[in-house]
């Protein structure tokens, strides 16, 4: 998608439309109270943020802004309540420690690092990004 004005926008609404439809395909099959374990959860809910992550590194800086971060966050955060198997009353913070997952900025900031290393760094890809996941944790 071009976007006229270079932020994004569109996109983050794209993509988050599309993740969100995912996100409730997923949701089916795995129910809250009595379903698959968290490692199920866990994987089954990559695909939400593999969906939503997908060229962050391009448009990362778009989650700064409070309008386009509105749209992405709420899924993203309802996946990772899946993964809990915690109610929606939950902060997105607290749901993101219980069940195991950076946070959606961190996330993405993570990407464009390893974007922008992985073209000057002589390591390998492992390598970079379990350095950067490292430096996201210790954060």
């Amino acid at each position: 998608m071009i976007d006229a004005r270079l932020n994004f926008k569109q996109q983050v609404e794209h993509v988050s439309a599309k993740a969100s439809a995912v996100r409730a395909s997923l949701a089916r099959l795995m129910l809250n109270v009595g379903g698959s374990k968290q490692s199920k959860r866990l994987l089954l809910s990559s695909v939400v943020t593999s969906v939503l992550t997908y060229g962050t590194f391009i448009w990362s800086d778009a989650l700064e802004i409070q309008k386009t971060s509105r749209k992405a966050g709420p899924v993203y955060r309802l996946s990772a309540l899946i993964v809990a198997s915690a109610f929606r009353t939950i902060s997105e913070k607290a749901v993101c420690v219980i069940s195991g997952i950076l946070p959606l900025r961190v996330l993405a900031e993570e990407r464009q690092t390893l974007y922008q290393r992985n073209k000057s760094s002589t390591l390998s890809a492992e390598g970079l990004k379990d350095e950067e996941r490292q430096n996201n944790i210790c954060r």
